[in-house]
């Protein structure tokens, strides 16, 4: 049985992941964190962690002190806690995902090859849809997605000015290259990404909808089972999955 704490846990997502460990039999939920808590953690083989920036580098730097494996879901890192992850990953395993859907990572697999047989001719546009209360923007899954179109994709980025956040006044005729990012905040949407690629005479739209968070904390639980006993290393939720 792994000993399972949750940082967030009074959260939309950490409320999730507490109910469903609770009932299965491979964990046991030995702490419910939050933000404003004391340092004592209690001995736990796992901490996932769905708080928030400031939240991640506290719980960082105790389980690295305490060498208690990471599960990441928070997003809206600065470079600089980026940083302080991957150094962590050197003494501690840590599976960081912006998104642990089954779904969202089988497009991140995918999609930069989409782009890449595309070409630069098909312009692309990345809107992602979350309720009103998410503290980030854009999402992390939208950043990933934006990361894993570029990189199989020197000539666009190249030719391009790279990523544009939303558009506002006179902007010109679009760059070459470009990647709009777009955020929708409204309501309870759990989340939704799309992906717009158009070019000559035709549009293609890939697109996810989460329609509850408990897929979401079933892959986190599967990467929580899957890191406990990996040697340190920083993981995706790709590793988990393959």
């Amino acid at each position: 049985m792994i000993r399972l704490a949750v940082a967030g846990a009074m959260g939309r997502m950490g409320r999730c992941v507490v109910e469903l460990a609770s009932s299965d039999a491979r964990f046991e939920v030995v702490a419910k964190l939050e933000r404003g808590d004391r340092v004592e953690l209690p001995k736990c083989d796992v901490l996932v962690d769905f708080t928030d920036a400031g939240g991640t580098g506290k719980w960082l730097e105790i389980c690295r002190e305490r060498r208690v494996a990471m599960v990441i879901g928070a997003t809206g890192h600065n470079e600089a806690l980026e940083r302080r992850i991957i150094e962590a990953a050197t003494v501690i395993p840590i599976v960081q995902a912006a998104n642990f859907s089954v779904g969202v990572n089988t497009i991140l697999r995918w999609v930069g090859k989409l782009a890449a047989d595309l070409g630069t001719g098909y312009d692309i546009e990345i809107v992602e849809t979350h309720h009103r209360n998410k503290l980030d923007a854009p999402s992390g899954t939208a950043l990933s997605l934006a990361d894993a179109l570029r990189k199989p994709s020197r000539d666009r980025v190249e030719a391009g000015s790279g990523l544009v956040f939303g558009r506002q006044g006179k902007t010109g005729v679009r760059p070459v290259g470009e990647i709009g990012i777009h955020a929708v905040r409204m309501g309870e949407v759990v989340g939704q990404h799309e992906v717009h690629f158009s070019g000559p005479g035709e549009t293609i739209t890939i697109k996810h909808v989460a329609e509850s968070r408990t897929m979401f904390a079933v892959g986190a639980l599967r990467a929580a089972e899957w890191v406990s006993g990996r040697p340190p290393k920083l993981y995706g939720m790709r590793d988990v999955i393959e």
